[in-house]
C-alpha cells in the first residue's frame, strides 16, 4: 500500500529537479553548514522528491526549502531506510513518514503526510501523545515490545502491537525538534501467540475435566485403556447412525402405531392384538438402546454364561440395518444349547467391529459368513488347553497381505485414509477376547477375502433370563410395602399401578429427600430406586436409607447398563433392573429379595 502512484516512487522524482540545500564551496570540498557536497546533494534529491508529492503552503512545515537542516538529514535518512519509520516534528507532532511504513496507517495514507498527528490519530490520541510529549520533553527514548495501541485504518478499529523505538532528533540549538519512531509491526505474531496461548488453556482445562469424569466413573482403570475403549465405541457409533435412526423409527412406528389403534376404543380382541404387538415393538427397541449403551459408557467386563447361539442370532438383525442391503449376511450357527463365558454386550461389540471392517473391504457389495461350531484346543502360549465355541466372521472382501496381517492387531494400525479409522477396533476386538479367557485369529488371502476367528471358552453354566422368569399366580402375591423412588412421573405411575397389580402396598416418592422423610413415617420392606436423579441419586438414596433401616433389599432401577458407581452401591441384598423392564421382570426383582 505504500505506493499509491502505481509503479511511481512514494515520492515522486520532478523531472528537472535539480534543488540543493545550502551553498557549495568546490574548492574546499564542503558546504557552508559543514556538510559534504555528495551529502547535501543526496538529502535535497530525497527532499525533491517529498516536494514533487505534496502542496507543502498546507503544512504547518511549509516548503522543505525552509526547513531545518536536521529535520532535511533525518528526513533524508528515513526515506531511504528500508525499515517502518514515521518522524512527529515540532510541537504539534507533525508526521512524515518514508514508504514501508505507510502500510502500517492503511487508509489514513497519504492525507496524514506534512499533517499534526493529532488530526488523523486521534482514535489513540489520549495513548500516544504522552509518549511522544515525555520523548521531547526528556530527550530520553522510549522503546517497548509488542506494545499494544488502538487505531482505525481499514474503516473499522482494532488493536494492533509494534515493538517501537522512540527518540529524539536534537536541533541546531541543542533543543529537541521531533521524535524518531522507528517501528516493527507484530500484530500478526502476538495475536498467534495469544490464540496459541488460549488453545492450551483450553486443552489444559478440557483435559483436567475429561480426567477427572473418567475419574468419577470408572474407579482403579487405567485412563489409557478408557480412552482407547471410548475412541473405538465412538467410531462405531458414527457409522451405525444411519443404520439406527432407520430401524428405531421402525420401532417407534410399530408402537405408535398400536397405541393409537388401542387409543380409537376397538373391540377387546383387537385391542389385545395389538397389545402384543406393541409391546414386542418396544422390547426390540430396548434390546437395541441395550446394544448402543455398550458405546456411550466406559465399564468393566461383566464375564457371564452366554447362549451362544441366541445372542448372535439377535445381533444378526441388527447388523443388517446397520450394514446395507448391500451386504448379504449368512449364518451357519451349529451350537445349539452351548453356553460360553463372556460379556455379552462386549462380544456383540466385537462381531460389530468385525462385521463394519468387512463391509468397508466390500465397497461393491458381497458376503458375510457368520459361524459358529465347538473347537478343543491343546493349548499354547497364547491360549490355555480347553474346550471353546469358535465364532468366525467371514467377507469376500480384498483380503490382507502378510505384511498388514503381521500388524493386524496392533494398536493404532490402519491401512484407512486419514479420519476414517482409529486403528482400534481389532486391537479391542483382540483385549475383549484375551480378557475373557479367550483368544483371537486372522486367516487372510489377497483378493479372496478374510475369516476372523474368536475362540470362546465354554461354560456348563447356564445364562440367567428374568424374562423367561414365570408369571406368579394371584395366590403367591405379597402384601408387602415397596418404596419407589423416581423422579420421573411416568414412571412413578407405571410402578404404581404395577405394584398394586402385583398385590403390593406401593409408597410413591418423587426424590430422595422425600423418601428420607417417609421412612421416619414408614417401614418399606424393600426400595425401587432410580440411579439416576437430580440432586440426591440411588446410591446416596440407599445409604440413607439403610442409616435407618440397615436389612432393607433394594432394586436398583436404571436407564444405563451396569456401571462402577452402581456395582459400588449394590450390597448383597440389592439387584439391578435395566430399563425398560416389564411387570414380570419387576415381579421376579421384588420377590426374589422378599424371599428368605
Amino acid at each position: 500500500m505504500g505506493n499509491p502512484n502505481g509503479d511511481r516512487p512514494f515520492f515522486p522524482v520532478i523531472a528537472g529537479q535539480a534543488t540543493f540545500i545550502g551553498r557549495v564551496n568546490c574548492s574546499r570540498g564542503s558546504s557552508v553548514d559543514g556538510t559534504s557536497p555528495k551529502r547535501v546533494t543526496t538529502v535535497a534529491r530525497d527532499l525533491g522528491e517529498l516536494a514533487g508529492r505534496r502542496d507543502w503552503t498546507t503544512s504547518p512545515l511549509g516548503a522543505p526549502a525552509t526547513w531545518p537542516t536536521s529535520l532535511k538529514t533525518t528526513v533524508g535518512l528515513m526515506l531511504r531506510g528500508e525499515a517502518q519509520i514515521v518522524l512527529f516534528w515540532g510541537p504539534d507532532f507533525v508526521a512524515l513518514y518514508n514508504d514501508a511504513y505507510a502500510p502500517t496507517i492503511g487508509d489514513k495514507h497519504p492525507r496524514a503526510l506534512g499533517r499534526p498527528a493529532k488530526e488523523n490519530w486521534s482514535e489513540l490520541w489520549d495513548d500516544l501523545e504522552p509518549l511522544l510529549r515525555g520523548v521531547r520533553e526528556t530527550g530520553e527514548t522510549f522503546s517497548a515490545k509488542d506494545r499494544p495501541f488502538y487505531i482505525e485504518r481499514s474503516g473499522y478499529g482494532e488493536t494492533v502491537y509494534f515493538d517501537v523505538s522512540y527518540s529524539a532528533v536534537p536541533q541546531e540549538d541543542g533543543g529537541v525538534g521531533g521524535v524518531l519512531c522507528i517501528v516493527s509491526e507484530t500484530t500478526e505474531r502476538v495475536r498467534a501467540q495469544a490464540a496459541l496461548k488460549e488453545s492450551e488453556a483450553n486443552l489444559r482445562e478440557l483435559n483436567k475435566t475429561l480426567e477427572q469424569r473418567i475419574a468419577d466413573r470408572t474407579r482403579e482403570l487405567e485412563q489409557a485403556h478408557a480412552e482407547l475403549r471410548q475412541a473405538q465405541k465412538m467410531e462405531a457409533v458414527g457409522q451405525l447412525t444411519g443404520g439406527i435412526a432407520h430401524d428405531f423409527n421402525n420401532l417407534l412406528q410399530g408402537i405408535t402405531g398400536n397405541l393409537d389403534l388401542i387409543r380409537r376404543k376397538p373391540k377387546a380382541e383387537h385391542v389385545a392384538r395389538w397389545a402384543e404387538a406393541g409391546l414386542k415393538a418396544a422390547e426390540r427397541g430396548a434390546r437395541l438402546a441395550g446394544q448402543l449403551l455398550a458405546f456411550s459408557r466406559i465399564q468393566k467386563l461383566e464375564i457371564a454364561p452366554i447362549d451362544i447361539t441366541a445372542a448372535v442370532s439377535r445381533f444378526v438383525e441388527m447388523l443388517r440395518h446397520s450394514l446395507g442391503p448391500t451386504i448379504r449376511i449368512r449364518t451357519d450357527l451349529q451350537t445349539d444349547g452351548i453356553f460360553v463365558e463372556g460379556d455379552r454386550v462386549q462380544l456383540e461389540m466385537a462381531v460389530l467391529n468385525v462385521a463394519l471392517n468387512a463391509r468397508d473391504v466390500m465397497p461393491q457389495g458381497g458376503d458375510l459368513t457368520i459361524a459358529t461350531r465347538s473347537r478343543r484346543t491343546r493349548g499354547d502360549a497364547a491360549l490355555a488347553a480347553g474346550d471353546y465355541v469358535e465364532l468366525a466372521v467371514t467377507d469376500t472382501g480384498s483380503g490382507m497381505s502378510p505384511e498388514i496381517l503381521e500388524h493386524a492387531f496392533e494398536p493404532f494400525f490402519t491401512t484407512k485414509e486419514t479420519g476414517k479409522g482409529t486403528g482400534l477396533g481389532l486391537s479391542q476386538v483382540y483385549g475383549t477376547l484375551k480378557q475373557s479367557g479367550g483368544a483371537a485369529e486372522i486367516e487372510s488371502t489377497p483378493g479372496r477375502g478374510t475369516t476372523i476367528r474368536l475362540l470362546l471358552r465354554r461354560t456348563d453354566a447356564a445364562p440367567s433370563n428374568a424374562e423367561d422368569a414365570a408369571a406368579p399366580d394371584d395366590h403367591e402375591l405379597g402384601k408387602a410395602s415397596v418404596l419407589v423412588v423416581d423422579d420421573d412421573p411416568d414412571v412413578r405411575a407405571f410402578l404404581k399401578d404395577s405394584l398394586e397389580n402385583l398385590g403390593y402396598r406401593p409408597i410413591i416418592c418423587e426424590s430422595g429427600l422425600a423418601a428420607i422423610e417417609a421412612v421416619e413415617i414408614v417401614s418399606p420392606e424393600v426400595a425401587i430406586l432410580d440411579f439416576a436423579m437430580p440432586g440426591m441419586n440411588g446410591a446416596e438414596v440407599a445409604r440413607r436409607l439403610r442409616q435407618r433401616l440397615p436389612d432393607i433389599p433394594v432394586i436398583f432401577a436404571s436407564g444405563y447398563s451396569e456401571t462402577a458407581a452402581v456395582s459400588s452401591a449394590r450390597g448383597e441384598r440389592s439387584r439391578l433392573l435395566r430399563k425398560p423392564f416389564k411387570i414380570d421382570e419387576l415381579q421376579a426383582a421384588v420377590r426374589g429379595l422378599l424371599e428368605p
